[in-house]
């Protein structure tokens, strides 16, 4: 390799002595190659670190193109339906999804990684710098819920802020004046920093009470909706990290005699169809997984194609909007 370039199919056709089409035989394992010159492209593509692009070989071989999709955790709702929206639309572009839940062990993480950057052509998911920057060196990434400031990747960020500022709106609007935060550490998220922000912009009441932090589950929306007349009397409405987290809230108030949305509204995050399956049914700033799933795959098409960051056209973002329903 030279530099930092990654090393190509030219770099180990000169290291083995043999042509780039012998190199893209060999590699296929496809006929009219000795096992002598077989062996030598393995030995020099190995010395080199060079992954073949698996694009390219589905081509020779007419395979379809897989893609991997990578989830933090299948428990939680919204990684089910973010990948059957991108499993249906994969197929109807005649390619294949492969999931990879990473789970809650690091060393786990890191191995399923590894495990499935053999098998597919391109990775779309969830990922830090910390997750995937070794495991997927060579495979085509996109980054779903990103840094705007990532050039070095293809990269989906999400517009957060104009859904809670719409949240915050409409709360306000109704007469809620003290809005609790439920977020899912006790790290500020960015949502919470834009919950503090818009709560200062629209000159509304914020003090360390109106924030909780609990586990980012169902049950940890049930504590934190337990705790939080307690901490925060005053509070009329909460804004939730996500539907998970708000469900458990509701199903928190109501285990405590609190009425929603008389007494307190509730906002989540994700717009989740669980939403929709509790009473009250569940307000919540959504964000379409259909049209996300679309832009990830036209990402991962540009990537195949031969695009390459910095290139501005694998930056997209991603949009709420506020379905208000029955808790708030």
């Amino acid at each position: 390799m030279q530099g930092m370039r990654a090393p190509t199919i030219n770099d180990v056709a000169s290291a083995a002595g043999v042509s780039r089409q012998t190199v893209t035989r060999a590699l296929n394992d496809l006929p009219d190659v000795s096992a002598a010159t077989r062996q030598r492209v393995i030995d020099a593509a190995r010395a080199l670190n060079y992954r073949p692009n698996r694009a390219a070989q589905g081509l020779v071989r007419g395979r379809q193109i897989a893609i991997g999709l990578v989830v933090r955790d299948l428990r939680n709702p919204y990684y089910p339906e973010l990948a059957s929206e991108l499993t249906r639309r994969a197929a109807s572009r005649g390619w294949s999804v492969v999931l990879c839940d990473l789970g809650a062990e690091p060393a786990d993480a890191r191995r399923r990684l590894e495990t499935i950057a053999h098998r597919v052509d391109a990775v779309v998911g969830h990922l830090s710098a910390g997750d995937w920057t070794q495991a997927l060196a060579g495979i085509p990434t996109v980054i779903l819920d990103g840094s705007p400031d990532d050039h070095a990747h293809a990269v989906i960020t999400v517009d957060y802020e104009s859904g809670i500022r719409s949240a915050v709106t409409h709360l306000a609007a109704s007469g809620r004046s003290h809005i609790a935060m439920v977020d899912a550490s006790d790290t500020p998220s960015l949502r919470r920093t834009l919950y503090r922000r818009i709560l200062e912009e629209q000159r509304l009441p914020w003090s360390p009470a109106s924030e909780l932090f609990a586990a980012d589950t169902h049950a940890g929306g049930i504590d934190a909706a337990a705790r939080l007349r307690r901490q925060y009397r005053q509070a009329d409405a909460v804004l939730a990290f996500n539907d998970v987290m708000a469900v458990g809230v509701l199903k928190g108030l109501a285990r405590s005699g609190i009425r929603v949305p008389q007494e307190i509204a509730v906002v989540g995050i994700d717009g989740l169809d669980i939403g929709t399956l509790v009473t009250p049914e569940l307000t919540s700033i959504s964000i379409d997984k259909a049209a996300l799933a679309d832009e990830a795959l036209e990402l991962v098409a540009a990537l195949l194609d031969g695009a390459a960051p910095p290139d501005p056209r694998l930056h997209r973002r991603a949009q709420h909007s506020l379905v208000v329903r029955e808790s708030s």
